[in-house]
């Protein structure tokens, strides 16, 4: 567990607020809980809306089929999408290989 602001493993029990135990940085103060909340939603569900998306459902229909919010999705989308971004080659391609593809130009 460490400190979300400096990284840090040093840290002490430090009350309760709401139920959640919260814990007090040494190295920086920062007081922050670990606990997810009761809403949050698992990776697995995250996954399967991608899934879902990629699929060709909208968000609102993934919404109602996993029961969270459409906002919730097209930022998980989003996210997904933005990562990708992150892992693109800088190399520009210069062969492309394509199956079973007929166009009439003309």
């Amino acid at each position: 567990m460490n400190c979300p602001r400096c990284k840090s493993l040093d840290h002490n029990k430090n009350g309760k607020v709401n139920g959640r135990q919260r814990y007090k940085c040494s190295d920086c103060g920062y007081n922050y809980s670990v606990e997810l909340k009761s809403t949050a939603s698992s990776a697995s569900v995250k996954r399967q809306a991608l899934q879902l998306y990629l699929e060709g459902l909208g968000f609102r229909s993934i919404g109602r089929f996993l029961g969270v919010s459409h906002v919730s999705i097209q930022k998980w989308i989003k996210k997904f999408g933005q990562e990708l971004e992150e892992l693109k080659s800088e190399n520009e391609i210069s062969i492309v290989e394509m199956d079973e593809m007929h166009t009439y130009i003309g």
